[in-house]
């Protein structure tokens, strides 16, 4: 089968690409091919419309930053940060934008791979059209406009064409820490046909807690004791104990999983052969991982292959983990002399979690890296991939208040 990279060269999001009538197919690239050696990403587009984060690329004033901020969202903004200055009809939607580039992703996945799984990490609110949304859509409202032309959603509608292109999401916190997303809503996800999973870094005492309150709850749950780490130390164990609650079956499917271990960093293994032996270990029933030891020597398809089988010989789902709303620099398209600023959409630090950076997630050359990414790991033969920094939209949003 015969294919290219989504968003790279041949497509970007939103846009359909015209070959000429004598154009040949490309060659379908070895397995993680795609995943090697520097990408020959499109130039990064000139200033826009769209708002920049830097204080010379908008007109902006510095303005001190809302006392309601979440932790996070202080962690990348500092004390003060460009609150800009623009008219209210220009002010993007970020929210749809992240939609849209999942949904795309997914047209892409399951017409390539019927079956593929898509899981999102962070960004629950998108399934739901929220106020602000709605408080946009009215402010751009043409003058003449009718009620009965009147299209807008009203706050709290599904998102139903989004929810249809993912399987299921995973929340930061649902057992060991208050309670983020309303439990009415995970109840409504559920109705859904959406699988609820969650990531809960909890103190010892209450990590056996935790995994008989996910037992008993059907959210497939990661529970550790990595509680007050660094970022870049978490998902950097693997367990030697049995996975709670313990299933002995074949997963083949999202919905029949009921544990999960997601292991992210490979650093404190020596070689990749290390990391990957005490993997084989385990007998999770999902397995969520990176597809690079030590963020640039790509997996294969072979040692993908093996993981699928949990130690007891059982099968179950390979997830990989890959980011769509943050940069690191010690991933393997990261070039030398990139930082704040350069290329363009490169726009802020994160300074909770050093070497990691604030993208214009929408911007073309990003979507090119994520594109080329997906597809690379799909040529390795993952079960599915676990989108991750889908709450990237938060800061532009802070950035850019309408009221």
């Amino acid at each position: 089968m015969s294919r290219f990279p989504i968003f790279g060269a041949a497509v970007l999001l939103g846009c359909a690409l015209a070959l000429p009538a004598a154009a040949q197919p490309a060659p379908e690239p070895e397995p993680g091919a795609l995943l090697e050696g520097d990408q020959n990403l499109p130039p990064p587009r000139a200033n826009d419309e769209v708002p920049q984060l830097t204080p010379e690329a908008a007109s902006g004033e510095i303005k001190p930053l809302p006392p309601e901020l979440p932790d996070r969202t202080k962690d990348l903004l500092g004390d003060t940060t460009t609150i800009l200055d623009i008219p209210l009809d220009r002010i993007p939607n970020y929210r749809d934008r992240m939609r849209t580039m999942i949904e795309d992703l997914s047209n892409y996945a399951r017409g390539r791979t019927p079956g593929f799984t898509l899981v999102t990490f962070g960004g629950f609110e998108l399934l739901r059209w929220s106020q602000r949304e709605y408080d946009l859509a009215e402010l751009k409202r043409p003058e003449n406009a009718t009620a009965a032309a009147d299209t807008t959603p009203p706050a709290g509608y599904f998102m139903r064409q989004y929810m249809q292109s993912i399987d299921g999401y995973i929340l930061d916190g649902f057992f060991c820490a208050p309670l983020r997303v309303p439990a009415e809503d995970v109840a409504a996800m559920r109705e859904e046909a959406l699988k609820g999973m969650s990531v809960d870094h909890c103190p010892p005492e209450l990590v056996a807690d935790a995994f008989r309150s996910a037992a008993g709850s059907g959210i497939v749950a990661h529970v550790d004791s990595d509680i007050g780490m660094d970022p870049e130390r978490q998902f950097g164990r693997i367990p030697e104990a049995r996975p709670v609650p313990e299933n002995p079956k074949s997963v083949e499917r999202l919905g029949d999983a009921r544990n999960m271990l997601i292991n992210l960093n490979t650093r404190p293994y020596e070689t990749k052969d290390a990391w990957l032996a005490a993997l084989g270990e385990t007998n999770h029933d999902v397995l969520v991982i990176t597809g690079f030891f030590n963020g640039d020597k790509a997996l294969t398809a072979e040692e993908v292959r093996r993981l699928k089988y949990k130690k007891l010989g059982a099968r179950r789902l390979v997830l990989a983990w890959l980011d769509i709303g943050f940069a690191s620099d010690d991933k393997y398209y990261w070039k030398r002399g990139w930082g704040v600023g350069n290329p363009t959409w490169v726009t802020a630090f994160d300074r909770a979690w050093p070497g990691h950076y604030q993208v214009e997630f929408w911007n073309p050359a990003w979507k090119s890296i994520v594109g080329q990414t997906f597809a690379g790991l799909m040529d390795l033969g993952f079960d599915g991939i676990v989108l991750a920094g889908v709450d990237g939209y938060r800061l532009w949003e802070f950035m850019t208040p309408i009221n």
